[in-house]
């Protein structure tokens, strides 16, 4: 207990979580008026946004309204909110540098992030189509962002392009990795004279072969949660790997894996598939519009000269908001006078990058 009476900060929120709390504190709680620390004053918002009683809940929400968009932001990057303070602020607030804060933290829930892929546009929304790693190991999200009716053409492209590049392209490989399989297992049996073992010893009935056939039209037809189901193994398969494991697999691994091991949070890792020999330009382009990887592999495709005379990895990193604002306003000499103008209309991006491409248009056009 403090002086005054009242119970220390965190056992007064944990009141609060626990439900019983008095109805002048839940009150005092929702106007913001408890001496609390502001980070826990906040939690203790949070809690009572909810509040069983009319209202309190009706009194917290208008609070939630009144605070400042930057003092929630910071709460959601550096207070280390729980899952529960995040499905609040997801469903609570509209603030799109909220919502974007909700959708990049590590330890937001699928259900939230359901929530946001059916209502969510602008910046979240773009957030989270860029978030790869959740999309792969929670299918539902990519259907639910696509039944978004807020769902922009760009956003729509984008998971098409996912959809083609985890399903359909990883189907492809499955059955071409399959057939190699089957054809090396093939000629090993004939070198080591197996074959005619296999022949003699194995006799399928026509029951048996019925059940065979049957088995390899169903694997034929496979769904596309089967394959989505199989993605997701792919992603649980990495999350369980050694970071040294995982930058083997980011030189030796496959594009989809690529995919997945960029985002990591270890920047090592993503180092090392920038620097993978497999390495396609289209790949880069694509990672060049992620909106979660660390800053310094922006800083490493920019090095590249390579890449970077290709123009749509230049117009990717200067469209990216999270590209560091030195890496990006000097690439914006580089874009034509109709890049340069969507970049001037886009309001996703920061206030200075649109007021230098603005200058460097009207400076084009003399």
């Amino acid at each position: 207990m403090s002086s005054t009476g009242l119970p220390d900060s965190e056992d007064l929120v944990a009141l609060l979580r626990s439900g019983a709390a008095p109805r002048q504190i839940r009150l005092f709680a929702a106007r913001g008026l408890l001496p609390l620390e502001p980070e826990d004053a906040l939690r203790a918002l949070l809690v009572v946004v909810r509040d069983p009683e009319r209202e309190v809940a009706a009194t917290a929400h208008k609070t939630l309204r009144e605070e400042p968009p930057d003092r929630l932001v910071a709460f959601v990057k550096n207070g280390n909110p729980l899952p529960a303070e995040l499905d609040v602020l997801a469903r609570e607030t509209d603030d799109p540098f909220v919502l974007e804060e909700v959708v990049r933290s590590r330890v937001v829930r699928d259900a939230t992030l359901l929530h946001l892929a059916q209502s969510a546009t602008g910046r979240p929304q773009e957030a989270l189509i860029a978030n790869q790693a959740r999309l792969i190991s929670q299918p539902a999200l990519v259907s639910a962002l696509r039944e978004n009716p807020g769902l922009t053409g760009e956003g729509r492209r984008l998971l098409a392009e996912f959809i083609e590049e985890f399903h359909d392209k990883g189907s492809r490989r499955r059955e071409d990795d399959a057939r190699r399989a089957e054809e090396l297992a093939s000629s090993e049996a004939v070198k080591e004279g197996v074959a005619e073992d296999l022949e003699a010893n194995i006799d399928f009935d026509e029951e048996s072969e019925a059940e065979v056939e049957g088995e390899a039209e169903a694997a034929g037809g496979a769904s596309e949660d089967e394959s989505s189901l199989f993605i997701g193994a792919v992603y649980r398969r990495i999350a369980l790997m050694t970071i040294s494991q995982k930058i083997d697999l980011a030189y030796k691994g496959s594009r989809e894996e690529r995919r997945i091991l960029i985002g990591d949070t270890n920047k090592l890792i993503g180092i090392a598939v920038l620097k993978s020999r497999a390495l396609t330009d289209n790949e880069v382009e694509g990672f060049a519009a992620m909106r979660n990887l660390d800053e310094e592999l922006y800083r490493r495709i920019t090095k590249n000269r390579e890449w970077m005379r290709r123009p749509a990895v230049t117009i990717a990193l200067v469209r990216n908001p999270r590209v560091p604002l030195d890496v990006t306003l000097p690439l914006l000499k580089r874009l034509s006078v109709r890049e340069l103008r969507g970049v001037f209309r886009d309001r996703n991006l920061a206030p200075v990058i649109r007021t230098s491409a603005r200058r460097i248009l009207v400076a084009k056009r003399r």
